[in-house]
């Protein structure tokens, strides 16, 4: 949450208080690297004004050319972190994934600017809605030149597992992210960047996308839909995660982390976060701007940024599953507030789902067989786990509401078996 220069600069104050600059008092720097972390799509669109602000300072220039000087890194090196997870909840993955596109390509100009290399540091998590995808796929997408033979990558969750649990995994993984990188840094300077046209078009879709999922986030009342209608309070139950599954206690969508919101969605297949938002950006370009979607519609297959982000959203609109999300869309008491948003969600699948079709000339029913065949295979199996859950979070609801805790407390067991299980056969939890 780097969302100012002050917040790097006092980290030089915290550092000279601990022992940790050198130089002495007229030419201090620090011993170690002081790391930025842009997560929200605001902080992402200021960052580019705070790196050029801290690359500016004396303190930070001082203390790159004295790592320089001692061969910890090859010229001047400065790591920029990027958050894949809170961009997305802030504003769904459309927006998140081309705010992040053009916050490097900002950020690696500021760095040229200064004579500074920027070594990007990407904090994925292991679902889409959190910046997972194929590696090879992700790092085409990347800008071109903003990578140049060094890359940092976060890996988290089950994707340890599911990428370096044996020896063969972990070998084919790594030789596809060294390869990727090194065909990326090779090709940058031959690659085309008539990337301008397309550019504008997506700003204006990344921005109507960006309008859409938060028109429904802010909607009144919607975290109390989103509190009944997902298993969220099982997960803030669990002892599965390394922090709490909220930054200070407060009961409000800003406040929950992107870990328990991605996976209270993905647990009642909803998948929201990985989708929403995309169908009404689509389909408002279209309308207001049909040389734009024209524009979009031709680069589909050939532009990988814009590939890599539409195949994404696709994923999770085949894996979210409508009868799932009724069932559990009944768990919500109030029948008002129930239709309010079921209604809207499934309108926003449909959508989806449609300009998706659209703009790759193929139905989404036909297309990916791999991902379908997975899909179907596990379908039978894990809907009865679904319903299992929604029945026992139902009876343990109304043992707190009647205040009978003793009761709800026997069921807790129960229902972290139910996640557990329901993660295990998604191969995905947050």
């Amino acid at each position: 949450m780097t969302r100012s220069v002050s917040d790097l600069l006092s980290v030089y104050l915290l550092a000279r208080e601990a022992g940790l600059t050198a130089g002495g008092a007229d030419s201090p720097y620090c011993l170690l690297p002081v790391v930025p972390l842009f997560e929200t799509i605001d902080d992402l669109e200021r960052s580019t004004t705070i790196l050029d602000s801290f690359l500016s300072h004396p303190m930070t220039k001082r203390t790159l050319e004295a790592r320089r000087d001692a061969g910890v890194t090859d010229g001047l090196t400065q790591q920029v972190m990027i958050g894949y997870s809170d961009s997305n909840k802030d504003g769904g993955i459309l927006a998140s994934l081309w705010n992040l596109y053009r916050a490097q390509q900002n950020l690696a100009a500021v760095g040229e600017k200064h004579g500074v290399r920027i070594v990007f540091f990407h904090g994925r998590g292991g679902t889409i809605s959190r910046g997972a995808g194929p590696t090879h796929r992700f790092i085409d997408a990347l800008p071109q030149g903003t990578i140049n033979g060094e890359m940092r990558v976060t890996e988290q969750g089950e994707s340890i597992t599911q990428k370096y649990a044996n020896h063969i995994t972990a070998v084919n993984n790594l030789e596809l992210l060294s390869a990727g990188v090194t065909q990326n840094s090779l090709l940058h300077d031959v690659a085309v960047r008539s990337e301008i046209a397309q550019s504008k078009v997506m700003d204006r879709l990344a921005e109507f996308s960006r309008e859409a999922y938060q028109s429904l986030i802010r909607t009144p009342r919607f975290i109390e839909f989103f509190r009944q209608a997902t298993p969220i309070d099982i997960i803030e139950a669990s002892r599965i995660g390394s922090r709490p599954s909220r930054r200070t206690g407060a009961a409000s969508l800003e406040d929950l982390r992107a870990i328990p919101w991605v996976f209270a969605w993905s647990q009642a297949r909803f998948y929201l976060s990985g989708w929403y938002g995309v169908g009404s950006a689509l389909a408002r370009l279209k309308d207001e701007d049909p040389k734009g979607f024209e524009i979009i519609r031709k680069q589909y297959k050939d532009w990988a940024p814009l590939r890599y982000m539409l195949k994404n959203a696709s994923t999770s609109v085949l894996a979210s599953n409508r009868g799932m999300m009724k069932l559990y869309g009944s768990m919500v008491t109030d029948r008002k507030l129930r239709n309010l948003f079921l209604k809207r969600i499934l309108a926003e699948h449909l959508l989806t789902r449609k300009m998706l079709d659209e703009l790759s000339a193929s139905k989404l029913s036909e297309g990916r067989p791999r991902l379908r065949k997975v899909i179907a295979l596990r379908e039978s199996a894990i809907d009865l786990l679904h319903e299992q859950q929604v029945a026992i979070l139902k009876d343990w609801r109304k043992k707190v509401a009647d205040g009978d805790r003793k009761e709800a407390d026997a069921l807790l067991p129960q229902m972290l078996l139910s996640l557990n299980a329901i993660a295990a056969g998604l191969q995905a939890t947050g």
